[in-house]
């Protein structure tokens, strides 16, 4: 999405490019796990030649996590295989979308106006893709255009954003469904490093999804602008392979160090060709790959704790679900902070690449 030069638009005045977001919905499995309960009844046993897991464990900012697979149960026997992993990821993936989808497709007045549906997920693989199914379910259009995203990482809802952008401006008289569904309580591994319990302690499930539509200048959030970059000298720092028992994530504890390096520039990136800068922008939504994440882009950018007030909330409440995250976040800001109409959020998130993301909100 090509986004306009020059001072934002006034509220109440279209703005080329952009996307109006029409509703946006969460969901998550019934089950919820305390961190406590999960360490004393699970980790501890597991993490036990770990010096410092239940440092890292109380550390993580992350109070309770909703779990398709509660670790206590799940794994209480051992390490299952690929196969019923998937079919949990699945299965899960189908259940929180039907509420989310079902949840938007309510704002629809005329749901023949969808035209394309992009969903994420980088926890789990099947074909057909999900969105084929959740097509047919809610009796979508033949000719919908379907895009399926998998593997990205916790930046993923930004390519469906993009990618529903990209839709919207090739085909302004649509809607489009744009959303992402993780079960990361399924890759569990028996590999007993302090690494890996920093994945165990941080990771659980949701999904999100928005119903959007071009922008003719009526009420509800806009997104103006995104911007991305790579930075492939940190490759190492963060990775997601498909291993024969389960998937396996790597995660290095010098990423909070790399994004604090980069985060001041690259949000100027997201901001001036709005005319806008870091102190114009009232709201924040920063993905919590970890409590150090949020600290130190907020140190950076000169955040306050009201600013940072929706990602610690997520993550205390939902731990770390991937792709998802960011749109549990914006939820909460928009449920909590309540933003004044014109006033401006950030919403950025990262991944393996490593891959910085971000999107400029008008309220």
């Amino acid at each position: 999405m090509t986004a306009p030069t020059g001072a934002p638009a006034a509220a109440g005045h279209t703005t080329r490019g952009a996307a109006r977001l029409l509703a946006l919905r969460t969901a998550a499995p019934e089950t919820v796990v305390t961190q406590r309960d999960a360490f004393e009844d699970h980790y501890r046993e597991m993490f036990k030649d770990v010096p410092k897991a239940e440092e890292i464990f109380r550390g993580s900012g992350v109070t309770q996590r909703h779990m398709a697979w509660d670790p206590r149960t799940a794994y209480a026997d051992g390490f299952p295989p690929i196969k019923p992993r998937m079919a949990a990821w699945e299965e899960n993936v189908l259940a929180m979308s039907r509420r989310t989808v079902g949840g938007v497709l309510e704002a629809a007045e005329d749901r023949d106006r969808v035209g394309t549906f992009v969903l994420a997920s980088c926890t789990g693989y099947v074909g057909p893709t999900p969105d084929i199914l959740l097509a047919k379910e809610f009796g979508l259009r033949q000719d919908l255009r379907r895009t399926f995203i998998g593997h990205m990482g916790c930046n993923a809802a930004f390519n469906v954003l993009k990618t529903a952008f990209d839709a919207l401006a090739a085909r302004p008289g649509e809607l489009v469904l744009a959303g992402s569904a993780e079960v990361c309580s399924v890759h569990q591994r028996p590999e007993y490093t302090a690494e890996q319990a920093v994945v165990n302690a941080l990771f659980g499930d949701a999904g999100a999804m928005t119903l959007l539509a071009a922008d003719d200048g009526g009420p509800g959030p806009v997104f103006l602008g995104t911007h991305t970059e790579t930075h492939p000298e940190t490759l190492h720092a963060m990775s997601w392979h498909i291993e024969d028992l389960a998937f396996r994530m790597t995660l290095s504890p010098y990423v909070p160090f790399y994004l604090a390096e980069s985060i001041e520039p690259f949000v100027k990136r997201l901001l001036a060709p709005h005319g806008l800068d870091a102190g114009d922008v009232a709201h924040w939504g920063v993905h919590p790959g970890g409590p150090k994440i949020i600290d130190f882009v907020g140190e950076k950018l000169d955040l306050t704790d009201r600013q940072l007030a929706s990602s610690r909330a997520v993550l205390a409440e939902h731990g770390n679900c991937s792709s998802a995250t960011i749109l549990l976040i914006l939820e909460r800001i928009l449920r909590d902070a309540r933003p004044a109409p014109g006033e401006h959020a950030v919403l950025m998130a990262f991944g393996p690449g490593l891959t910085m993301e971000s999107a400029l909100v008008r309220f």
